[in-house]
C-alpha cells in the first residue's frame, strides 16, 4: 500500500476545497463514507513465528454530532465501522498452528478541536472493539476484544455540505491470554490507519 500517495491525493482534494465553500458552521449531524489503508501488527508474546505484519485497504462509514462555540472550539461525538483483515493468516510452531484473522472494527470516540473557516483540525480518542484476534487455527468460537484508540485529523468543506477529512489513527486492541497447544500466552494486535472520508452534514 503506497501510504504516500494517499496523503498526497487527500491533499489535493481538501486543498482545492478551500475556495469552495463559504459555509463556516461546523455544528450538527454528519455522516460519511471512508477509505482505508490499514497496517496491522499481530503477535504472541515470547514468539517471533507466529508474528504477523500485513497491510491491506477497506472501507467504512461514520456518523456523528458536532457543535461549536465562537472561539473556534468544535467538539462531538462520533461512531465508526470499519472492516478488519478478513483472509485468515496461518502459521504454524511449537504452539501449533495460529491464525489472525478479523471482519470489523467498531469506534465511538471523541473529536475536539480548533476551526478556521473551512479548516477544522482534531484531535481523537475513543475505544474500539473488534473481531480481529490471534487464535488456534480452526477455533469455532467468536472472540472479540476491545482497547482504544487515538488519532490526529484535518477536515476541510468543499460546499453544500460537504467536507473531505483525512485521519491519521492508532488502534491498540490490548492484550488477549489464550492457550496455544497448551501453553499460555499473551496476545496483542495493534493497528496503524490513514484514513480519507467524505462527509455530508446535516
Amino acid at each position: 500500500m503506497q501510504y504516500s500517495k494517499i496523503l498526497a491525493a487527500a491533499l489535493c482534494v481538501a486543498a482545492q476545497g478551500s475556495a469552495l465553500s463559504a459555509d463556516s458552521s461546523w455544528d450538527g449531524f454528519y455522516m460519511g463514507l471512508t477509505l482505508d489503508a490499514a497496517r496491522t501488527n499481530a503477535t504472541i508474546a515470547g514468539t517471533a513465528g507466529h508474528s504477523r505484519k500485513s497491510q491491506a485497504a477497506g472501507l467504512g462509514a461514520y456518523a456523528g454530532f458536532n457543535r461549536s462555540t465562537n472561539s473556534g472550539l468544535v467538539w462531538g461525538g462520533e461512531i465508526g465501522l470499519s472492516s478488519a483483515e478478513n483472509t485468515p493468516n496461518l502459521s504454524t510452531g511449537a504452539l501449533g498452528t495460529t491464525e489472525f484473522n478479523g471482519k470489523f472494527v467498531i469506534n465511538p470516540r471523541l473529536r475536539a478541536g480548533f476551526a478556521t473557516g473551512n479548516l477544522f483540525l482534531y484531535g481523537t480518542a475513543g475505544v474500539a472493539i473488534s473481531d480481529a484476534v490471534v487464535r488456534s487455527a480452526g477455533a469455532t468460537t467468536k472472540d472479540y476484544t476491545m482497547g482504544v484508540s487515538y488519532g490526529i485529523g484535518a477536515e476541510m468543506k468543499i460546499g453544500n455540505g460537504w467536507s473531505t477529512r483525512l485521519d491519521l489513527t492508532r488502534t491498540d486492541l490490548g492484550q488477549k491470554n489464550q492457550s496455544f497447544n497448551g501453553l499460555t500466552r499473551d496476545t496483542n494486535v495493534k493497528m496503524d490507519k490513514i484514513t480519507i472520508g467524505l462527509t455530508k452534514s446535516f
